[in-house]
Order: C-alpha cells, then structure tokens, then sequence
C-alpha cells in the first residue's frame, strides 16, 4: 500500500512537471513573438524615419545652395537606402543645381589665364573645333587625367569640384565650357525609375558628342534621325513624366536640325540646291517606319521636296513651320 502511494505522488509529481514545462514552454513562445513583433515594427518605423531625415537633409542642402559636388558625395553615400521615388527626386534635384552653376563655372573658368593652361595641357590649338577631319572627338573634351597636371593650386581646385559635380568640359572655338555629364549620372541608374533611365540615356547621347556645335552638326543625318525617333518614343511612353516638357523642346529642336539643316551643315549641295544624296536617304528610311508621328512628318517632307524636283529652296523651307508645328500638335496628343 506504501508502495502504491510513493508511486502515485511520483506520477502526480512528474505530470505537474510536464505540465508546468508546457506552460512554461507555451507561454515563452508567445513571450518571444509578441516582442518580435514589437522590435520588427519599431525598426521598420526607424527605417522610414532614418530615410525621411536623410531627404530633409538633401532638401536642405539644395536650399542652402550647396554645390554640385556636395550634393553628389551625399548622394552616394546615401542613394542606395532610398527608396525609388527619393532616389528620382535626388537626381532630379541635382540636375536643377548643376544647371545653375554652369553659368558660374563658365565665369570662373574665364578668369585670369585658366583658358590657357587648360588649352596648353589638352594640346588643341585655340583655332581648333574640336572635331578630327575623320570624325574622331577624342579631342572634343578635356581629359580628366591632365587636372593633376594643372599647375594654378584655384584652377585645379576648381577643376575638380566641375569633375566631381558631374560635369565634363568642352571645346568649342578654342575655349573650355563645362556640361552636365548625363553618361556620369547613369551610374545612378539601377535606383532609379524606368522613366528616368530612358531619359538620362537621351541626354547622355548628347554630352557624349554634341549634336551641333558652332552651327555645324557633328553627327550623320542617319544618328541624329535615331536621337528624334529615341525622344519621340519616351514623349510617348510617359505623357505624364516629370520631365515631358523638357524633352518635347528638345525633340522640337532635333526636328527642325533634322528638316532644314544648319548654317554649316545644309541639307542641299551649296552650287546646285539639289538636297544632298545622304540626306534624302536618311529621310527615306525614317519615311519607312510606320505608327510614329516622326516618319510621317518626314514622308509629308519628302512629298515636298520631290514636286520641288529635289530642289531646296525657300518653297520647301517655309514649309518646315507647318511641318514641325503639326508634329507637335500630334504628340501632345498623347498626353
């Protein structure tokens, strides 16, 4: 009978324990998810509110008016922990001050005999365009390497606050001007929106080889016929994009290069007025390309210029206005 109740009280006693255990088991398992819970939730709120005073702080910065440099080193220390729409809104900002201060770098970089250190260490006489006769622009630009060669301590420190604000500096006549360097600011891309992407890869094509310069058009009829259908496709694509205006100005002026030429670079051979060979050709193939507002202003072109019996002259020219304006008319459309 003893026996038994030893027995009893260890079987009472070893149920307890494993009961108590499972409480103790249970109730530590809910300890350890509602204080997750509470620690998750609190970093996430701390995310979001390290990431709105870093934004401030970048506001801050462009009000106070920083320089570009300043802004692009707070930029890569910081870009990668934003989101997509505050990455869009740092280099969109950027791009706005780095507009502002050409003006100011181009004044400094007039004053005293900086023209000609810079003309001296780039080897470009000042009669120099820029462009090699065989179309090599190597020498269109200041090499970034000869800066700690610059032997004025003023004009290499401004040098490199022009190089580290994402600006390249250009030959034209013989002188130095700095840009905005688009192909540097892709480096950004992978935090940035599609919309942005496309836009930034339309501005890099020309600060990678301008255009015109000095009234002469620096690329094939052929490539500046790709810049326009390029800007049409994204003036398309986002009619609501926050840089839409910006781009259907530009197509406008690609337009107008592209229908009548420039000052040095006409569309006509100078002697007989006949369009040139390469020019006719490239509006053919843009003519050929079908659901786009380009090619069938070009193929309204071409019309023209053929009952002018390949004629350039101020007939088909007065058309051009009519031309461009409806073309534009026709993507606002879109939006």
């Amino acid at each position: 009978m003893r026996k038994k109740s030893i027995a009893l009280f260890l079987i009472i006693g070893i149920t307890l324990l494993v009961s108590l255990a499972g409480c103790k088991s249970k109730k530590a398992e809910e300890d350890n998810k509602k204080p997750v819970g509470k620690v998750d939730e609190k970093s996430e709120t701390s995310i979001e509110d390290d990431k709105e005073k870093i934004m401030q702080e970048f506001r801050n910065m462009v009000k106070s008016h920083n320089e570009p440099m300043i802004l692009v080193k707070f930029i890569d220390e910081n870009i990668e922990k934003m989101q997509e729409k505050d990455a869009v809104e740092m280099i969109k900002s950027l791009e706005e001050v780095q507009e502002e201060y050409l003006e100011k770098y181009t004044e400094q970089l007039f004053t005293k005999d900086y023209q000609m250190e810079l003309i001296s260490l780039s080897g470009i006489p000042q009669s120099s365009e820029g462009q090699d006769k065989d179309g090599n622009y190597e020498n269109l630009f200041f090499d970034e390497a000869k800066t700690k060669e610059i032997k004025n301590g003023n004009l290499k420190e401004l040098m490199e606050k022009i190089i580290k604000g994402k600006y390249k500096l250009i030959n034209m006549e013989g002188s130095f001007y700095p840009i905005v360097d688009y192909e540097a600011l892709k480096s950004y891309d992978k935090y940035l929106s599609d919309e942005i992407k496309d836009y930034l890869e339309i501005k890099s094509m020309d600060s990678n080889v301008p255009t015109m310069l000095d009234a002469e058009l620096l690329i094939s009829f052929d490539e500046l016929a790709e810049r326009i259908i390029k800007t049409e496709e994204h003036i398309i694509k986002y009619p609501e994009g926050i840089k839409y205006e910006e781009l259907l100005r530009l197509y406008g002026v690609y337009l107008k290069f592209y229908l009548q030429g420039s000052d040095n670079t006409p569309i006509y051979d100078n002697e007989t007025k006949i369009i040139k060979d390469e020019v006719l050709s490239s509006y053919k193939k843009v003519a050929g390309m079908r659901n786009a507002v380009t090619p069938e202003t070009v193929s309204k072109y071409i019309d023209i210029i053929e009952e002018n019996q390949n004629i350039i002259d101020n007939n088909v020219l007065s058309k051009i206005t009519e031309l461009y304006n409806s073309a534009i008319a026709k993507l606002e459309e879109h939006k």
